[in-house]
């Protein structure tokens, strides 16, 4: 079937009319009445702006249909400014929290969204949202961004929720999956209005699977993390990173800064992430920063990644109950940690195991690389069999505790 395009202010003409005119989206008139009729035909899957055009809406723009929907923005700037508003309240834990339902762009669907060639920018909330309806089932939904811009966005920069708390707590959520692509696209400046708003959210809870594919982009300066992908209930999380950088994230929250990259991944299901030509400089806390626990197991592939001079840990992975750690660090270089460079731990059930080829180490606070398996953490006799790492250039110069691998039940040769 033919696509049919819409860009169309909708003023007084029926609306099979509007769905026939190839003009394009130009203010937030024509926006507003592009994603209206979109909401009410679900033969309309193509939004297109005009070229370069600045459009400021004085409300959250808000998709709500079930039909794939492709944005072609054309080099044109939203502004959020004025779309929407939150507010501070007291969360599960006793914390000050933002809670808001609104963003700049709003997609409440399981439908695949697509956004091409737009900035979305100064929003007063957040940038761009996908929430995914809690009853929602069948196939995973796709949300891919090329060439896309969120800047100085107060809370989160890209949010997709499949979460059903208002906090982000929990494990309710809906039985299906997130993909997300990312390419060519930056995330700067986003989560300076309130605490703990990253630069990329996603939360995915009950069933399925969080799959992420970032190229080329740039994720910095934000004041949560600069990334954080968050999946409770029985589901994995799959992470690749080609050329991207994440840098310079963290700082809001002075009592408990942030990182650059963060993976949190509870109940069963594992973390497998591909890293290549990945930076994650600066960062408040750690730069890389990867969480498992419950049955699964913790995966890490890296090449030419560098981690420098950030507050905490330069690379952290953590497996706690039933699973392994696996690592492959092939060119790496970790700079000016102020933790240990490299930690690995494991915790329960599993062993670390993995190679480590041209690795380089400098100037951390504490270890330059650290790796320990317990069932029971300083447990007084080991417990299972040791766990080993391959070890083969690695150079360890200036960290302040030695230059040699830690180690607690682990070989290296």
């Amino acid at each position: 079937m033919k696509k049919t395009i819409l860009a169309l202010a909708i003023g007084t003409l029926p609306l099979s009319v509007h769905a026939k005119n190839n003009a394009k989206v130009y203010d937030a008139a024509s926006l507003q009445a592009a994603i209206s009729a979109a909401n009410q035909d679900s033969s309309i899957n193509k939004i297109v702006f005009k070229k370069n055009a600045t459009i400021s809406p004085m409300a959250p723009v808000i998709y709500s249909g079930t039909q794939p929907l492709t944005i072609v923005g054309n080099g044109a700037t939203i502004n959020g400014e004025n779309a929407g508003q939150f507010e501070l309240v007291v969360d599960n834990n006793g914390m000050e929290a933002a809670v808001t339902e609104d963003g700049t762009l709003v997609f409440n669907t399981m439908a695949d969204i697509t956004i091409k060639n737009l900035t979305v920018e100064n929003s007063a909330t957040r940038g761009i949202v996908v929430n995914v309806p809690e009853d929602a089932q069948g196939s995973d939904i796709s949300i891919t961004l090329k060439h896309v811009n969120i800047i100085s966005s107060a809370l989160y920069g890209l949010h997709i929720d499949d979460n059903a708390d208002a906090f982000d707590d929990g494990a309710s959520g809906s039985s299906i999956g997130i993909d997300l692509e990312i390419y060519g696209s930056n995330f700067i400046g986003n989560g300076t209005g309130a605490l703990d708003f990253d630069g990329i959210r996603v939360d995915e809870r009950s069933e399925g699977d969080i799959s992420s594919w970032i190229v080329k982009s740039h994720i910095d300066g934000n004041g949560g993390d600069g990334i954080e992908l968050d999946e409770a209930g029985s589901g994995s999380v799959f992470s690749t990173m080609h050329n991207v950088t994440v840098n310079n994230n963290g700082f809001y929250n002075e009592e408990d800064l942030d990182d650059g990259f963060d993976i949190d991944e509870a109940g069963d299901g594992s973390i497998l992430v591909n890293l290549y030509r990945v930076e994650a400089n600066n960062n408040m806390d750690e730069g890389l920063d990867f969480d498992e626990s419950g049955n699964g197991r913790l995966s890490i592939t890296a090449r030419r990644v560098v981690a420098e001079n950030n507050s905490d840990e330069g690379i952290k992975a953590d497996e706690e109950d039933a699973g392994d750690i696996g690592v492959n660090l092939v060119k790496v270089k970790v700079l000016a940690s102020g933790d240990d460079g490299i930690q690995l731990t494991e915790l329960g059930e599993g062993n670390i195991s993995g190679f480590l080829n041209k690795v380089f180490v400098s100037d951390s606070k504490k270890y330059g690389i650290k790796a320990e398996q317990w069932v029971n953490e300083d447990e007084a006799e080991i417990l299972e069999p040791a766990g080993f790492l391959k070890a083969k250039n690695v150079r360890l110069e200036g960290n302040g505790k030695g230059d040699e691998i830690k180690v607690h039940n682990i070989s290296v040769n």
